[in-house]
């Protein structure tokens, strides 16, 4: 009697393991699926289709999930619909989350039995609980910590509900449970935020790949450009200073002005490939940043914009002051110059999300970027002003990624942009 009866329980574990696998591998492939069709990255905004989408494709994976619920212990189901749900509303934000929330409810009451309000409640808890954690997910420097606060509290929310409102069932079934349900949401943040990690670095590649095509044109055409301009500007000089003519008088120096101009982007596009020569040592980052804000405050007051600042922390970087103050101005330029009206920017320098690392982060309340101008943004050439030529962000990316940084731009149409510039510290 004795082995029979742990050849049952054998087998009863067996028959819950079973699902559960099931559960978690379609969990692991329709994510895959999803970052094929909509790459997840920080630096994209959401619009209202990708939404939408990010919605049904987060239902299909708990709707998938309750197809193979563990129906052995009386009306009671369970399954992993939730932590897609979770996923979803830390990731996409309310709209994705209550498409999820509204989805599963519909299922699980069509499902019926004793207990369908237990999961509807608990689908619901998981809503409002990762709803109330996403602000904070998005600001967060270290994403985990809001990844494991949100699923140590579902998790013990779920034990508690459980336990007082269900029948108890075989004594082996909740710790497997709950303990599959506990990997089984690791694993799956741990996946997304590596695919976040992936995608990044293949714009980054794309991204490189691109200005190295440009600077192989500049290499090529620059120093060809440039001497007959010099020709043309000396003969122009020559000319208007003996021309007795008022037409010429009147227009020479304007046509030496564009050609200074020309001149003036024929050398910054230079700078792209030229190897920097500029001798690196430790810099108080503190202070580049706060004079670059005194530099550029007359800027702001001419174009009626706010700058504010906040530090957390003393940070020494290794650098060349010259550059990352010239990179500072330049992007600090562009957000005075998206505002339209009165505005604001936001300078923050704290601690970066990985570590030894600080954060520069430049945010402003201006015109903002759709997603197409975003993707283009670094581009050679491409610039959202009717007055310039997109090199000088170019440049600052460059030589960011000279000091082993990286740069990540965040934007909204109508709201703002937010740029993220991540350097190595050395204390």
């Amino acid at each position: 009697m004795k082995w029979q009866h742990i050849e049952k329980g054998d087998m009863a574990m067996l028959d819950m393991a079973r699902p559960l696998l099931v559960n978690i591998a379609m969990l692991f492939s329709v994510l895959f699926i999803w970052n094929m069709v909509m790459p997840f990255t920080r630096s994209r905004s959401l619009g209202l289709k990708d939404k939408l989408l990010y919605g049904a494709i987060s239902s299909l994976m708990a709707l998938l999930c309750m197809l193979f619920p563990l129906e052995k212990f009386g009306d009671t189901v369970f399954d992993l619909r939730v932590v897609p749900l979770i996923l979803v509303t830390l990731y996409g934000g309310v709209i994705p989350g209550f498409i999820c929330t509204v989805v599963i409810s519909i299922a699980r009451f069509w499902m019926g039995g004793e207990f369908a309000y237990v999961g509807v409640s608990l689908a619901v808890i998981a809503f409002f609980l990762s709803w109330g954690y996403r602000d904070l997910f998005q600001k967060a420097n270290r994403k985990w910590s809001v990844i494991l606060q949100v699923g140590g509290i579902f998790l013990i929310t779920y034990i508690a509900i459980i336990m007082w409102l269900v029948k108890p069932s075989e004594p082996y079934f909740y710790p497997i449970y709950f303990l599959s349900f506990a990997i089984a949401y690791f694993f799956i943040f741990y996946l997304t935020e590596k695919l976040v990690i992936v995608n990044l670095q293949l714009e980054e590649t794309v991204y490189l790949e691109k200005l190295s095509v440009a600077g192989k044109m500049a290499a090529s055409i620059a120093h060809e450009i440039r001497n007959p301009l010099t020709t043309v500007r000396g003969l122009l000089q020559f000319i208007s200073t003996d021309s007795k003519e008022q037409q010429v008088k009147k227009y020479a120096p304007l046509m030496l002005d564009e050609i200074d101009r020309t001149n003036k982007i024929i050398t910054d596009y230079l700078t792209l490939i030229k190897p920097t020569k500029l001798d690196h040592a430790e810099v108080n980052l503190n202070k580049v940043v706060s004079d670059t804000i005194e530099l550029t405050s007359v800027l702001g007051v001419y174009h009626a914009v706010k700058i504010t600042y906040e530090e957390y922390g003393d940070f020494i970087i290794l650098t060349n002051p010259q550059e990352i103050k010239q990179c500072l101005i330049n992007l600090i330029k562009n957000s005075i110059e998206a505002i339209e009206n009165d505005g604001l920017i936001e300078i923050i320098l704290q601690n970066g999300t990985k570590r030894n690392t600080v954060d520069i982060i430049i945010k402003d309340n201006g015109s903002g970027m759709n997603e197409e101008e975003l993707k283009k943004i670094g581009l050679p050439f491409y610039t959202t002003k009717s007055k310039g030529t997109g090199l000088g962000t170019m440049i600052t990316n460059r030589l960011i990624r000279n000091m082993n940084g990286k740069i990540t731009y965040t934007s909204t149409e109508g709201i703002g942009t937010t740029v993220t510039v991540t350097l190595p510290k050395l204390r």
